[in-house]
C-alpha cells in the first residue's frame, strides 16, 4: 500500500510539480528579457531555420505558460483518476515522465529564441532556430529520464479471470450475441477538443493568414481528425458461428477473429490508461491488441497462436460464454 501511495505522490510531483517549477523559471527569464527585445519579435521559423513570422514579445511567455502548464495538467487529468482507483504500470510512469519533458521543450525553446534576439534592433536579423531547438530536446531527454526514475516501479495489478463456463448449446442450435461499445466520455472530450481546435485554427488561417500551404495542411488535419472520430468512437461487437467480429459504426475499420483461430474466450476487466496507455485501437505492453474504449468489462479472445484480442463491452461475460461454447462445439465437430 505504501508503494502504491508513493506512486501517486511521485506522479503528481513529476507531472505537475516539476513542470510548474520549470515554467516559473523560464517565465522569469523571459520577462527579464522583454526590455531588450525588438518590437515585434520573431515568433516562427520556416523549414530553412530563418524567421518568417513576427509578433508581440508577450506571445512567447504566454505560450510557455499555456503549454508548459496546460499539457501536464491535461495528462494528470487523464491519468490520476485511474491511479486513484489502483491503476499502476509503465504507462502511468511514462506519462509522468513525458509531462515534464514536454514542458522542458517549450520552456527551453521559448527562452532560447528570445535570448537570441536580445539586443537586436530588427527581429528579421534573428539567428536560425536550430540551436534553441537542439538545446530544447537535449535538455528534455535527461529531464524525462530523471522523472521516470523518480517514480517507483510499481507493476500493474494482475487481473484475476475465472475460466469461462460455456453456454449450453445444442449441436445444431444457432446463437448470436450483439453488443455495442462507445468511447469513455473523457476520451471523447479529448478527441472532440483536439478536432475543434484544429478546425478553428484552419478557419482562422484561411480568413486571416497569408500562407495557403499552412491553411491546406490544417484543413487536411481537421478532416483526418473528423474521419478518425467517426471511425473510432463507436464499435459494434458480434459473436456468432463465424467467430468474433468488431466493426466501427462507420463500417471501417473492421476486425474479425475466425472461430477456428480461437483457442479460448474469457471475460475480464480493463484499465485503458494503465494497461493500454489510452483509449481507441490499442496495443498493450503485454502483447494484447484490441478496441479499448472504456474501463471495465471486456471480452478477450485468445488465438491458437497465443495472440489475444480484447474489446471492452458491456455484457462481456455472456459474450465470452457463447464464444467459448461455439469454440468447443466447433472443436468437437472437427474431432468427430
Amino acid at each position: 500500500m505504501a508503494a502504491r501511495d508513493a506512486a501517486v505522490r511521485r506522479f503528481v510531483l513529476v507531472c505537475l510539480g516539476v513542470p510548474a517549477a520549470l515554467t516559473a523559471a523560464a517565465l522569469v527569464v523571459q520577462l527579464l528579457l522583454l526590455p531588450s527585445l525588438p518590437d515585434p519579435v520573431a515568433t516562427h521559423w520556416g523549414p530553412s531555420g530563418a524567421a518568417d513570422r513576427f509578433g508581440p514579445a508577450w506571445i512567447t511567455p504566454l505560450i510557455t505558460v499555456l503549454v508548459g502548464l496546460g499539457a501536464p495538467a491535461l495528462i494528470a487529468l487523464t491519468a490520476l483518476p485511474g491511479m486513484r482507483r489502483g491503476g499502476r504500470g509503465p504507462s502511468y510512469r511514462f506519462l509522468g515522465a513525458f509531462a515534464p519533458a514536454v514542458t522542458t521543450v517549450v520552456a527551453v525553446l521559448g527562452t532560447g529564441t528570445l535570448l537570441q534576439q536580445a539586443g537586436l534592433q530588427d527581429a528579421h536579423d534573428a539567428p536560425a532556430v536550430w540551436a534553441p531547438l537542439v538545446a530544447a530536446f537535449a535538455c528534455a531527454i535527461p529531464v524525462g529520464v530523471a522523472c521516470w526514475y523518480l517514480q517507483p516501479a510499481v507493476a500493474a495489478p494482475t487481473v484475476q479471470t475465472q475460466p469461462t463456463r460455456p453456454l449450453p448449446l445444442a449441436g445444431t442450435e444457432r446463437a448470436v450475441w450483439l453488443g455495442e461499445t462507445s468511447i469513455q466520455p473523457v476520451g471523447g472530450v479529448l478527441i472532440g477538443a483536439a478536432t475543434v481546435i484544429i478546425i478553428v485554427a484552419a478557419v482562422a488561417t484561411w480568413l486571416f493568414g497569408d500562407q495557403p500551404g499552412a491553411a491546406w495542411a490544417l484543413t487536411a488535419i481537421a478532416l483526418l481528425l473528423l474521419a478518425l472520430a467517426a471511425c473510432t468512437l463507436v464499435f459494434r461487437v458480434r459473436v456468432d458461428a463465424s467467430g468474433l467480429t468488431v466493426s466501427s459504426i462507420a463500417g471501417f475499420p473492421r476486425f474479425h477473429v475466425p472461430l477456428q483461430q480461437i483457442a479460448s474466450a474469457r471475460a475480464t476487466t480493463v484499465e485503458p490508461m494503465g494497461e493500454f496507455g489510452g483509449w481507441g485501437i490499442r496495443s498493450g505492453l503485454d502483447g494484447r491488441f484490441g478496441i479499448v474504449l472504456r474501463r471495465g468489462a471486456a471480452l478477450e479472445a485468445e488465438r491458437t497462436d497465443g495472440r489475444r484480442f480484447v474489446v471492452t463491452v458491456a455484457g462481456a461475460d455472456t459474450a465470452a460464454a457463447l464464444l467459448q461454447a461455439l469454440v468447443e462445439r466447433d472443436r468437437s465437430a472437427a474431432g468427430s
